[in-house]
C-alpha cells in the first residue's frame, strides 16, 4: 500500500509535527510512505523517519518566494511525482496544500484523496472577517476541494461545525479526528536543555511564552500590549517563538510600549518543548485556530496556560477554564490580568489534562482511515 502525504510547507510546525507523527505510524504499519512538500528544508525534517522518502518538488533556493508562488511553480512537479510513486492514497496534511492536491489528483483516478482541515475558515475578527474577500476566496477553495476529495478530516468539532461547512455536501464526507498528543515522548523531548537564558532566570522573572507564527492570526501584537500592561504590577519577559511578515511590528510596538528589552523573537528552534516547558505560561491569544498542537504540547509539560475563546477548540481542550485562564483576544488587559495570576501562588494548573487528548488514539483513527480508503 502506497501513500503519499503533502505538506506544501516545512516550516509550518504544527501541520509538519502531525505529518510525520502520520508517516511515522503508517511506515510501522508496513505501508509505503513518501512525504511529499514544496521544499524539503526546515527543522523538523530531521524528525522524518528513514523509510519515509521525502521529495522537495523545489530547489530550496526558492525558499525567498511566497507560499502561493511555490505552490504555483511546483504543480507541474508535484503531478510527475505522483505518476511516478502511484499512490494508492493521497493525503493532503496542510491547509494551503489542498487545492494543490485537489487539482493533481485528477490526473490519478485510482488514488483516493484526504484532506485534514486543521484551520478556522471563517478567520473572524471580532464578529467579523478579517478579510471578507480573502474568505469568500477560502470557501469557494473549500468547497472545490470538498467537491474532489474522498475524505475530508477535521480536527476538532468546532472546524467542523463551521459556518463554511454547515448545510454543503461537505458534511456527507466529513470525519473528525481530535489532535493528541503522546505525553511521554513529550515530557523526555522537554526535559533537554533550553539554550535560551531567560529559560534558565523564569523562577526569578517569570516567562511568558508564545509560540506561532508572527501573523495577524494568532495576536501577538495584544500579547506584546498586555506583557507592557502585566510589567506595570511585575517584571516579566515575553519570548515569541516563530517567523512572519509581523516581527518587524512587533518589536516595534514593544519599543513604542518601553519593553524592548523584555521581549525577544527567536526563529522556529526544532524541538521547542524545553521552551514550553521552562516557561512560567504559554499565551496563545490567536484570533482564530483550528486545534493547537502548541496548546496540547504544554498541557502535557503541565505548563500554565492563558488562552483565548477564540483560538480554535481552546475552551474544550480547557474545560472551560477548569486546566487554564480564556480570554478576550481584544482585551490586552484581560489577557494582563490572566497572565499575572498565572504567574502567581493563585496559578490555574492544568493537571492531566493532557491524557485526555491521546496522540495513540489520534494515529490509529488516521491509519484505519487511509487503509479503508485505499482498499475502497
Amino acid at each position: 500500500m502506497k501513500v503519499a502525504i503533502f505538506i506544501d510547507d516545512f516550516s509550518a510546525t504544527g501541520v509538519v509535527t502531525n505529518a510525520v507523527a502520520i508517516a511515522r505510524e503508517l511506515d510501522a504499519r508496513g505501508m509505503q510512505v513518501r512525504l511529499i512538500a514544496t521544499q524539503a528544508e526546515g527543522p523538523l525534517i530531521e524528525e522524518v523517519p528513514p523509510a519515509v522518502s521525502i521529495v522537495g518538488l523545489l530547489p530550496n533556493k526558492n525558499s525567498g518566494s511566497s507560499r502561493r508562488g511555490r505552490l504555483r511553480r511546483s504543480l507541474a512537479a508535484f503531478r510527475k511525482q505522483l505518476r511516478l510513486f502511484s499512490p494508492d492514497v493521497l493525503f493532503s496534511a496542510g491547509n494551503h496544500g489542498h487545492l494543490a492536491s485537489a487539482l493533481v489528483s485528477r490526473a490519478l483516478p485510482r488514488c483516493r484523496t484526504i484532506v485534514r482541515i486543521s484551520n478556522d475558515l471563517d478567520h473572524m475578527i471580532g464578529g467579523k472577517p478579517s478579510k471578507p474577500f480573502s474568505r469568500w476566496w477560502r470557501v469557494a477553495k473549500f468547497r472545490a476541494v470538498a467537491a474532489v476529495a474522498d475524505r475530508l478530516v477535521f480536527v476538532s468539532r468546532h472546524l467542523a461545525r463551521s459556518r463554511a461547512v454547515s448545510g454543503t455536501a461537505a458534511v456527507t464526507k466529513a470525519v473528525v479526528i481530535p489532535n493528541g498528543v503522546d505525553v511521554a515522548s513529550v515530557r523526555q523531548r522537554a526535559a533537554e536543555e533550553c539554550p535560551h537564558k531567560w529559560c534558565n532566570e523564569a523562577r526569578s522573572v517569570p516567562l511568558v511564552l508564545g509560540v506561532g507564527r508572527l501573523a495577524l492570526q494568532k495576536n501577538f501584537i495584544n500579547l506584546v500590549r498586555a506583557v507592557a500592561i502585566a510589567r506595570q504590577s511585575r517584571d516579566l519577559r515575553l519570548l515569541l517563538v516563530g517567523s512572519g511578515p509581523l516581527k518587524s511590528e512587533l518589536l516595534k510596538a514593544a519599543a513604542e510600549l518601553g519593553i524592548a528589552d523584555a521581549v525577544e523573537i527567536i526563529p522556529p528552534v526544532r524541538n521547542p518543548l524545553p521552551y514550553i516547558a521552562q516557561a512560567s505560561v504559554l499565551a496563545l491569544p490567536s484570533w482564530w485556530e483550528g486545534s493547537s498542537n502548541v496548546l496540547l504540547e504544554a498541557l502535557a509539560c503541565e505548563t500554565p496556560v492563558v488562552a483565548s475563546r477564540t483560538a480554535g477548540n481552546a475552551e474544550d481542550v480547557l474545560d472551560y477554564g477548569r486546566y487554564g485562564l480564556l480570554i478576550e483576544p481584544d482585551d490586552p488587559e484581560g489577557m494582563a490580568a490572566a497572565l499575572l495570576v498565572q504567574c502567581s501562588n493563585e496559578v490555574q494548573l492544568p493537571g492531566d489534562r493532557a491524557s485526555h487528548f491521546s496522540r495513540e488514539s489520534m494515529l490509529d483513527a488516521y491509519a484505519e482511515l487511509i487503509a479503508e480508503q485505499a482498499a475502497a
